[in-house]
């Protein structure tokens, strides 16, 4: 063949290579979007549950008070999730951060039996609050993209 010819081949094979190789970048970039989208939604949903609980539990008295304790738990094992497939350290800052939050206001060990004192429950009307003031509840429109997600755990977990 002649010189011309390997010139052309060479360009078609770099073509095809690049090609495959933007397609590969392609899925991999829309897999990372539907991951963060699946498990933010699993972090959202545990805690608008949670903020339900406990206006729930406030408004009859506190009279299932084992379930407050039971939607924290799976807003925290929610959180683990995300942070054991998260391969950024930033995000996974932001994950732990609020981990670290949220693991603040559980009360004793795994035991879901007996009663919260007058401070665990003022502790997790606080929070209940906090979640509403930043977003975390039941009729407010949601967006699972990272930037929205990390913006309102950092509202969250604000001071």
């Amino acid at each position: 063949m002649r010189k011309e010819d390997w010139i052309k081949v060479i360009l078609v094979v770099s073509v095809l290579c690049n090609g495959a190789l933007f397609a590969s970048q392609k899925r991999m970039s829309r897999n990372q979007a539907l991951k963060y989208e699946l498990l933010n939604a699993y972090i959202y949903r545990d805690l608008t549950q949670l903020e339900a609980t406990i206006k729930y539990q406030i408004d009859n008295n506190w009279d299932n008070e084992p379930l407050v304790i039971q939607k924290l738990d799976d807003a925290i094992d929610s959180v683990i999730l995300h942070i054991g497939m998260e391969k950024d350290d930033d995000k996974e800052e932001i994950l732990w951060n609020l981990h670290n939050y949220l693991k603040g206001y559980k009360v004793g060990d795994e035991n879901l039996e007996g009663s919260l004192t007058n401070k665990q429950r003022t502790d997790y009307i606080y929070l209940g609050e906090k979640l509403r003031s930043s977003g975390w509840n039941y009729g407010v429109g949601y967006d699972t993209k990272w930037d929205i997600f990390e913006s309102k755990v950092k509202g969250l977990i604000a001071a």
